[in-house]
């Protein structure tokens, strides 16, 4: 009778068009989910059968409760007693950690998945071997050991500053916000590599306005990233923290372009030898060059700067955030720490000594701890079963299938590491650590592995070395009682890491 209605109430063209659409829509959906139920390849591996439904089942976790989709894998593994579970249509996870070193191995066949990866843009988003070696080749020299080295001045001048505002909150009696100081330290780190130019993040009192606006498009990009016409529909509803994104964005691309305008100015004007070597620096220069097929591979500046601050600066601010936290958690490992750190103060108070910190026994069990603990990227990284598939437990993968080794699964793995969720360097020292160093996989592994790996050992060393060599320093209630994150892509803590400094070690004051 509804649709009798709709026909004699209704123009023909419009009312064949509802009609047609009202019909088709729900029946596709009804077969599509009866195929991913009932036909695909992937039936038999055990899961939630929402999962198996639809990819807005990860949607749900991750937005609706909030909680995080890789955090329930842990748990469906043991529920389905399987080490291969089905968390979507085509996605499969599993705990055979030895699947790893298959993956990540040189010259691996495992292409990263186009269809996680598609929006993301950037170095790391790059699914094309060659265009990603190309990509890769042009800017490895300014993340080598040698070129790390380089920055340690860069690293020493911002730890001075972070120590001036330190000392200067300590003194009027207010609590430091370790997030927002490590946030600007590791941005200034990788804008000075972005750049040849020198770029200031601490001319502000308080937190710099970019800082801000970057900090609000990290707590919501990854919802536009993984699922961007839902987002783009959620940000149309006026009041939500969605719709307040886009003038944070204006705030970030503006300053960006900016920056590119300026330094691409700055660079014209200047004599090649005089400028810094960076990413802007290297780009402008291809473009005189006759490498068209490379050219046509790497990005200008504006395009990939967006991609670069946030992994350069969200894993490393929050991983070094939460040393922080398990440090001044932990009396004995804090003692340990300022110990080792007082022994060797020549090297750290005047002037770092990048070379000898980084020697330091307990200084680096303590940092690889905090990788492990902290698990920076949780969530899923798929990679896609090349040719032939693989046969993981007793469950045959096609090829096509997209497969999941999450960083939860390897450094929470008990397996691996005993009391996982106990914060202990001391695993990582003497004849408990043999084959250890493997299973350190933060930054990922192979070709693929983190471009700004050595970077961020520098800040994750120096800043604690320098911060803990100095300060008496105490966490406040801010910081609750353990440590708790959510999985936004890159973790993101719940609870601001918020410290009280009692005493300035190198000066003798108290507060």
């Amino acid at each position: 009778m509804l649709l009798l209605w709709l026909y004699q109430a209704l123009p023909t063209s419009l009312t064949r068009i509802l009609l047609t659409a009202g019909l088709c829509v729900p029946c596709a959906l009804v077969i599509h989910g009866i195929y991913n139920l009932y036909f695909h390849p992937l039936r038999n591996v055990p899961g939630p059968k929402l999962g198996a439904l639809t990819d807005l089942y990860a949607f749900y976790w991750n937005w609706i409760r909030g909680v995080g989709y890789s955090k329930q894998f842990d748990r469906w593994h043991k529920h389905y007693n399987s080490s291969v579970i089905r968390i979507g249509p085509n996605d499969v996870h599993t705990t055979q950690v030895e699947l790893y070193d298959v993956i990540h191995k040189a010259g691996s066949t495992w292409l990263k998945d186009k269809s996680f990866y598609k929006h993301f843009g950037g170095l790391d988003a790059m699914i094309d071997p060659r265009e990603y070696r190309t990509y890769r080749t042009h800017l490895a020299p300014l993340y080598s050991q040698r070129a790390v080295d380089g920055l340690v001045s860069k690293m020493d001048d911002d730890l001075a500053i972070c120590g001036q505002k330190t000392t200067k909150m300590a003194e009027n009696g207010k609590a430091v916000n370790m997030a927002r100081v490590l946030t600007t330290l590791s941005t200034s780190m990788i804008l000075y590599n972005l750049f040849s130019m020198d770029i200031s993040l601490w001319e502000c009192n308080d937190y710099h306005p970019f800082l801000e606006a970057f900090e609000h498009i990290m707590a919501q990009i990854w919802l536009f990233l993984s699922y961007p016409r839902l987002a783009t529909c959620l940000s149309l509803i006026p009041g939500t923290s969605l719709a307040r994104l886009a003038p944070s964005w204006t705030t970030f691309m503006n300053s960006c372009a900016a920056w590119c305008d300026e330094d691409a100015r700055k660079q014209r004007a200047s004599d090649d030898q005089s400028i810094r070597d960076s990413h802007s620096k290297r780009y402008y220069a291809l473009k005189h060059t006759d490498a068209n097929d490379k050219k046509s591979i790497i990005p200008a500046p504006l395009d990939e700067l967006f991609s670069f601050i946030a992994g350069g600066t969200d894993t490393t601010a929050y991983t070094t955030g939460c040393a922080f936290f398990y440090i001044l958690s932990s009396p004995s490992v804090c003692r340990k720490l300022v110990k080792e750190l007082d022994e060797n103060a020549s090297f750290i108070r005047n002037g770092l000594d990048y070379h000898k910190i980084q020697t330091l026994p307990y200084l680096n069990a303590v940092i690889k701890e905090t990788l492990r603990i902290s698990v920076p990227v949780p969530g899923c990284l798929p990679r896609v079963v090349p040719e032939g598939g693989i046969t993981v437990g007793s469950f045959h993968l096609p090829a096509g299938t997209a497969l999941s080794i999450t960083q939860q699964a390897i450094s929470l793995n008990q397996d691996i590491f005993p009391s996982p969720l106990c914060f202990s360097p001391e695993r990582w020292i003497g004849p408990a650590a043999a084959g250890l160093d493997k299973w350190n996989v933060a930054f990922g592994r192979g070709s693929r592995q983190c471009i700004g790996t050595t970077l961020a050992y520098l800040e994750l060393r120096c800043v604690v070395a320098y911060f803990f060599s100095r300060f008496d320093m105490t966490l406040t209630a801010k910081n609750g009682d353990g440590h708790r994150w959510v999985d936004r892509f890159v973790a993101v803590n719940l609870d601001t890491v918020e410290v009280l400094v009692l005493s300035d070690r190198w000066s003798g004051a108290r507060y």
